[in-house]
């Protein structure tokens, strides 16, 4: 039986039985997909702290040189890391003469390309200037400030970032332990301040900044598919090129109102914590974000404010659990960098991992030389993830709620989805002759 009659006769009636029992006994299985713009899934419960705690006593701010990126020398050596870029070069000739599907010239011109924005901001720079670019203040138009109430003013920046390309959107009360202790060498520090700031030693963060608007750009589930390649990593690229014009133009958005704005993408501090905080998903085994509608086919964006806003609450889906019995991404990292740990624990593998918070922590210097190795960077774990899907079907939608529901059903939905092929990577010379949507995404109600 394939994919198509399982679901139309293998699961069709027996769907409705789960469905009616996940949904408390209403049989509305049209409710799966009936939700507000701003809304998760029904099955999607809210809590008051994330599943996966902190100790108080040990989680602290964290100094960002030391992840794989900032101290990529102590971590491998000079000597390894000088035999690890030779091997890449000589690699990445290789492919090129051999014409290699998904490393050849154009590829590999599409992954550069698609990084075009993202390479116009930095930390308080360009795209991710902390003060206006250009948009005129209440003051200078001679009106006053953006007033209303903390649910009206949520509701508005969640339209906006949706105009300017979120996918879901979340609000937190931002917890300074979240923020970097350094940036660029610099403290990053809180002030009574009226604007942020940068000096020769210092990057100040106004105290009244109280707010984290969390966001999730989707990536293109076709070119992550093609992972190990060069057309999976424009998938990821163009991802941070999104969140790039996202930032900004919601920061400026927030200062046209009158308010303080600090757009970020991965700089500043933890966009996976804050996310978690807002209520945008779960923390998975590959320690990082998974979202109930989209997987870990999403980057993650954040602004700073200090408009006030209704914040969301954190969100169970039963993630945790799928977790303990899938392992399809430690299955197939490249690196083995990712844990078989049965349970998450407070156990660190090193300094890049930020200590005080529970998580199945990865092995990141492991994973970065093997995106050396491959010359193109890898996102396998990304796209084995069950929860990682391109059809919006209702059985999908009905797969995800029982398991939201009913963890015990978690081992079967992680068999049957091996059994139907998802998961195996796509071909990376097909990709060119696919009829893509706008931005690589696919945001109509698709069909099995």
């Amino acid at each position: 039986m394939n994919r198509r009659d399982f679901f139309k006769y293998g699961l069709g009636s027996a769907g409705v039985v789960v469905g009616g029992s996940i949904a408390g006994g209403t049989g509305d299985m049209d409710s799966v997909s009936q939700k507000s713009d701003f809304q998760h899934p029904w099955w999607v419960k809210q809590i008051k702290t994330p599943k996966l705690g902190i100790d108080e006593q040990i989680y602290s701010r964290f100094e960002a040189r030391k992840n794989v990126f900032g101290s990529m020398v102590k971590y491998y050596g000079m000597e390894n890391l000088r035999e690890l870029n030779k091997r890449s070069r000589e690699k990445t000739r290789k492919y090129y003469k051999e014409q290699k599907p998904g490393y050849r010239l154009e590829d590999r011109a599409l992954a550069d390309a698609a990084w075009v924005i993202s390479r116009q901001g930095g930390l308080n720079r360009g795209t991710r200037s902390w003060t206006a670019n250009f948009v005129r203040t209440p003051e200078e138009r001679g009106v006053d400030k953006y007033r209303a109430s903390p649910t009206e003013a949520a509701h508005l920046i969640k339209t906006a970032a949706r105009y300017f390309g979120a996918a879901t959107t979340g609000v937190a009360k931002l917890d300074p332990r979240h923020i970097h202790s350094k940036e660029r060498g610099k403290t990053v520090s809180f002030e009574t301040a009226d604007e942020p700031y940068e000096n020769d030693t210092n990057l100040v963060i106004p105290q009244k900044c109280q707010y984290a608007i969390a966001m999730t750009v989707l990536m293109p589930i076709d070119n992550i598919a093609c992972s190990p390649t060069a057309i999976s990593s424009a998938g990821s690229s163009i991802g941070y090129s999104r969140c790039e014009f996202l930032v900004a133009g919601l920061a400026e958005f927030i200062r046209g109102l009158g308010y303080t704005a600090i757009p970020s993408v991965n700089d500043l501090g933890s966009s996976v914590a804050i996310a978690v905080d807002a209520g945008l998903g779960e923390l998975g085994r590959t320690n990082r974000l998974i979202s109930p509608e989209f997987g870990p086919m999403v980057r993650l964006c954040k602004v700073l404010t200090d408009l006030p806003l209704a914040l969301d609450k954190p969100i169970d889906f039963g993630l945790m659990e799928f977790c303990k019995v899938c392992r399809r991404c430690a299955e197939s990292c490249p690196s083995g960098c990712i844990s078989y740990e049965d349970e998450p624990s407070f156990k660190v593998k090193g300094e890049w991992n930020n200590p005080g918070h529970k998580a199945w922590f990865e092995d990141s210097p492991k994973c970065l030389a093997y995106w050396q190795e491959s010359t193109s960077g890898c996102s396998n774990c990304i796209a084995v993830c069950p929860w990682t899907k391109k059809d919006k079907t209702m059985i999908h939608d009905m797969v995800k709620a029982a398991s939201a529901k009913i963890p015990a059903l978690d081992a079967f939905f992680n068999s049957m989805d091996k059994s139907f092929g998802y998961g195996r990577q796509k071909s990376a010379e097909k990709w060119w002759n696919t009829n893509h949507f706008e931005y690589g995404i696919d945001t109509t109600q698709g069909k099995e």
